[in-house]
């Protein structure tokens, strides 16, 4: 297989490359990065997979004018930039430049006179964004600002008028948007991956030519997806703040590096699904990273290393990555399987893509009791209440809907031929709703793991119940039959929490006949139940 070296392109190239795989990986001596790569073969033509090429064309070589009369400018005018200061004065009142807008770069001169002196340069790429002027911040200050954000700058722009404003947000988004999608060498090694997926030693030299794809000890500098600059929607659902996206990305990474030395990862990993949850974009940015973290360990088989494989499991369970990133996956498992064949890695791998053809999205992370079973691979113990009967055990997973226990119960209870309709109740003390039959139970389960840790006194902590729906025949069921004792029980139900409208004195004699039912006739040596078990307790 032919291969080319970076250090035989110009010099540009090869410090726009350096550049990259230095802001990619660590600087010290912890990856062993090879500047020597495979080429890729697209129809019959070889191109290599190094990203100097896509990289070069990002560098804008520009002179110092002239300003007025250069003609690829496409918006130009005066703007007030805010600028840094020192320590004691974090900002400077914004001062006054010239700004010219190409199709390349946003760029700002001393003056607009020939010849002037550029004095910055922000080069627009696909990641680049642009924020509209904010209506709050010209009430306070009297400027409409605009915000820029390039890979290390941030231009803030302030100017009076809003038209001004809107005309330079618009013109920059334009030329944003007309740059092509910017790849990261993850990327275009994921796809060279799947293009030699039946090529053995190719696959094997593109591991090894290639760090970013293995395993790393080092932290990691920067995603191994593109995210844009500065696009983080600050309303995410939760209580979590979060800064940008390529920050959060290179938070996780942190984390998952923790989870190799902690005895107790379960926390640690539902504050990463956590994360995934609030901010979506990055759950393919975790997948790869566990990818990454799995690939050729130190210690394959250790604890480090299964930590990171139950954390993929959860994450198999919780979120359904893209195509290209699921593609990729697949591959990682396979190759995992052959490699290790009956090791513990390999029984994961097949647990994984079983759960990844059952994962549909979750409305909730697993919760501390699903994420433990999860790791040993296995299902959880469900606790149903019936009315009036004992409490039933379900073994459910994390794709069991509320609908499908419903139907085991109708059948383990003997109730297939009644034509009432039943269902799966979320229920406490004081309230209680009919749980949708598309619902996730496990989602429920980490709903009640969460009210419980929020202590509520006023309203203790639910549990499922399984009731009648729908009451289509209520007169010709058996009195005998244990179907009667439920309609009974939930008639009761229904009554304490006030669902039957009726009289004090009403309440009072179904209250002294429920408590006939149990104790029989009046002694001091009969246990009394709660009051409210037999009295509305708002009544």
């Amino acid at each position: 297989m032919k291969r080319h070296s970076v250090m035989e392109g110009d010099g540009q190239g090869c410090q726009v490359m350096i550049m990259w795989l230095r802001f990619l990986l660590p600087p010290q001596g912890s990856l062993e990065v090879s500047l020597s790569q495979p080429t890729r073969s697209s129809s019959g033509s070889e191109r290599s997979l190094l990203v100097a090429e896509e990289m070069r064309s990002l560098i804008v070589e520009k002179g110092p004018g002239p300003v007025e009369d250069d003609p690829d400018a496409l918006v130009k005018g005066w703007l007030q930039r805010e600028m840094r200061g020192c320590m004691k004065t974090p900002w400077i009142r914004p001062r006054k430049y010239w700004f010219v807008l190409t199709p390349d770069s946003l760029d700002y001169y001393s003056s607009n006179e020939k010849g002037a002196r550029r004095l910055g340069s922000l080069v627009l790429t696909s990641l680049c964004s642009v924020l509209w002027p904010d209506k709050q911040l010209y009430k306070e200050t009297g400027y409409w600002s605009v915000t820029v954000f390039g890979r290390k700058h941030c231009y803030r722009l302030y100017t009076e008028h809003l038209n001004e404003a809107v005309r330079w947000v618009c013109a920059v988004q334009k030329v944003i948007d007309s740059k092509a999608p910017v790849q990261t060498p993850t990327q275009l090694l994921m796809r060279d991956v799947e293009e030699h997926r039946d090529s053995p030693e190719i696959l094997e030299q593109i591991y090894r030519c290639n760090p970013i794809l293995r395993y790393t000890s080092g932290p990691l500098y920067a995603p191994l997806l593109p995210f844009p600059y500065g696009s983080l929607d600050q309303s995410a659902p939760g209580p979590r703040s979060y800064t940008t996206l390529r920050d959060e990305a290179v938070k996780l990474f942190n984390s998952l590096q923790q989870l190799e030395s902690e005895r107790d990862p379960v926390p640690l990993m539902q504050g990463v699904l956590q994360t995934c949850l609030d901010l979506p974009p990055l759950v393919d940015e975790i997948y790869c990273q566990l990818v990454k973290q799995t690939t050729e360990p130190p210690a394959p088989g250790g604890q480090g290393d299964l930590h990171y494989w139950q954390l993929l499991t959860c994450m198999s369970c919780t979120f359904l990555p893209s195509p290209p990133v699921l593609r990729f996956l697949h591959f990682h498992l396979d190759r995992t399987e052959n490699r290790f064949p009956a090791s513990e890695m390999a029984k994961y791998a097949c647990f994984i893509r079983e759960a990844l053809g059952k994962t549909k999205g979750r409305e909730c992370v697993p919760s501390l009791e699903e994420i433990l079973v999860l790791m040993q691979r296995q299902e959880m113990i469900c606790t149903v209440h019936c009315p009036g009967a004992p409490a039933c055990s379900v073994a459910i997973s994390s794709h069991t809907t509320a609908e499908e226990v419903a139907q085991e119960l109708v059948s383990r209870l003997g109730l297939s031929q009644s034509p009432n309709l039943f269902a799966l109740y979320e229920q406490s003390r004081r309230r209680e709703q009919p749980v949708g039959s598309a619902t996730l139970l496990a989602d429920v389960l980490t709903r009640f793991e969460n009210l419980a840790g929020e202590d509520r006194e006023q309203d203790p902590p639910c549990r499922l119940c399984f009731k009648h729906y729908g009451f289509l025949d209520t007169d010709n069921v058996p009195r005998d039959s244990l179907e009667f004792a439920l309609l009974f029980e939930q008639a009761h139900e229904m009554v304490l929490r006030g669902y039957v409208p009726t009289s004090e004195e009403t309440l009072q004699t179904l209250a002294a006949l429920r408590l006939q039912s149990l104790n029989s006739d009046f002694s001091t040596h009969a246990p009394f139940p709660r009051l409210e078990e037999l009295f509305p307790p708002h009544v």
